[in-house]
């Protein structure tokens, strides 16, 4: 078994395009050469999702709605707790029986979670596909937590613990958190992580509690690359999930801040940002008579923008050794102001109600200011000035090629199916969304600019924050 973490900061946009409607039907893809992409809601309230492409082995996954924002302050930490899920019992198997029956089936079982959503995550040969959706489904809908295997697993000192001290080793990821936290408070400010002091004082009866409340019908999605349809219909048939309830989901509000997390070290990390676009204009899904012409629906209209925006910013090095500094325009701001090693990204997080647009640096302690301010008053010059036609083009063709190549990673597949399957009946293909990057103008862009610029800025910090600069100095 391993756990991880889904989506890192520097994510592309592979699982954030989505379209919007209530009923769910068959979809081709706009190239006949594509996979075909299905999804569906079944009576049982879980939803089916699949990418026939024609795979000997099958990528199969449950995605729950039940991610890091959805937790109270008395349970902060519990969706990292259900990434260590298969440790515990189900009601018809034990923690070995998984373990076991996952080996002899030659597959693997990866729990992943993010701020939204929780990834129960396989791979096996197409024959066996049936057998470890058995092992998934009773890991999401047939808990049985026991009090001294619960207890074991907190006290485990390879679990909870050991991820809590890899973290204090991953400033990158403490800087990225500290920014969460900043930008906004509770919701998508909630950590990844369990807080130091929760752990050994979660209760089998608030973890169960968690379950039945966001593992019920309606937040659920089966889905599968490289599986047909049909026989993942019947599977997800036999899906009983707890029972629905009415869970109204506190709105994320973007407030802006700074947050440091000072461990010292010879590095500074730094991550900064404005508030970004939102996936969804509104959360209602709008009721469609035909299929409509490819478009992302009730998604925000400045995502796909922002993201070119991104690329023109640059997102670091795309040639192994270079300093990525010849498309950059973070890049040669910042080798302008120091002659010391860095490195800085732009970079995006957008969820379903919020979003941020910044980037991240990372330099020497003592250089650490130089790069932050170059870097931020680039940042600042171009989303008030705007971008040229060319900028525009070159950075288009950077976020095709980088939708694509992700789409050769099957997980990725999973994951952006999952989220679709659970936002939408109409799965957008690679040449759909294709087609919306070629229609992007270099006035949208420019409109995107101009509203991330008069959003508030954030900041989070961590490794030697000595020198790092604040923000109320940054943008005096």
């Amino acid at each position: 078994m391993a756990t991880g973490l889904a989506r890192p900061i520097t994510r592309s946009l592979k699982g954030r395009l989505y379209a919007t409607s209530a009923a769910t039907k068959l979809h081709a893809g706009a190239d006949e050469k594509e996979p075909l992409c299905f999804v569906k809601k079944l009576k049982n309230g879980i939803t089916v999702g699949s990418i026939e492409s024609k795979s000997p082995v099958s990528r199969l996954a449950v995605v729950v709605s039940a991610g890091s924002r959805n937790e109270s302050e008395e349970s902060l930490g519990v969706s990292h707790v259900l990434r260590h899920l298969t440790k515990l019992r189900t009601t018809n198997l034990s923690s070995l029986g998984i373990t076991r029956s996952s080996l002899q089936l030659g597959s693997d079982i990866t729990v992943l979670s993010g701020r939204e959503y929780l990834y129960f995550k396989s791979g096996v040969t197409r024959n066996c596909a049936g057998k470890i959706v058995e092992i998934l489904k009773e890991l999401t809908t047939k808990t049985k937590i026991v009090n001294w295997e619960f207890d074991d697993l907190l006290n485990d000192p390879n679990g909870l613990k050991l991820d809590l001290a890899i973290l204090k080793t991953q400033p990158q990821i403490l800087a990225v958190e500290a920014l969460h936290t900043a930008a906004f408070r509770n919701t998508l400010g909630r950590s990844l992580y369990a807080p130091e002091f929760m752990v050994g004082k979660y209760t089998p009866e608030q973890v169960q509690q968690y379950i039945n409340k966001y593992f019920s019908a309606g937040r659920l999605a089966l889905v599968g690359v490289g599986i047909d349809q049909e026989e993942l219909e019947e599977f997800g048939q036999t899906f009983e999930p707890y029972q629905a309830v009415n869970v109204p989901q506190q709105q994320a509000v973007y407030y802006g801040g700074e947050l440091r997390d000072n461990s010292g070290g010879e590095l500074s990390y730094v991550a900064l940002a404005c508030g970004g676009p939102r996936q969804f204009l509104k959360s209602s899904k709008a009721k469609k008579e035909k299929q409509p012409e490819p478009s992302l629906g009730q998604t925000s209209k400045d995502l796909l923008p922002s993201e070119v925006l991104k690329h023109i910013l640059g997102t670091g090095p795309h040639i192994k050794y270079s300093s990525g500094t010849a498309t950059s325009a973070l890049g040669k701001a910042v080798l302008q102001a120091t002659d010391s090693p860095f490195a800085v990204s732009s970079f995006s997080a957008n969820y379903t109600d919020a979003g941020l647009f910044g980037f991240t640096a990372v330099a020497p302690k003592s250089e650490i200011e130089k790069v932050v301010r170059a870097a931020a008053s680039q940042m600042r010059t171009i989303l008030s000035s705007g971008v040229s036609e060319a900028d525009v083009s070159r950075a288009k063709n950077q976020l095709k090629a980088e939708i694509c190549m992700n789409f050769e990673n099957p997980d990725n597949l999973l994951a952006w199916l999952g989220e679709q399957s659970l936002n939408a009946d109409h799965i957008l293909t690679p040449h759909e969304i294709y087609g919306m990057v070629d229609k992007i103008t270099t006035a949208d862009v420019n409109n995107v600019a101009k509203k991330i610029s008069n959003s508030k800025p954030s900041l989070g910090a961590a490794g030697n924050t000595s020198n790092v600069p604040y923000l109320d100095s940054i943008f005096s």
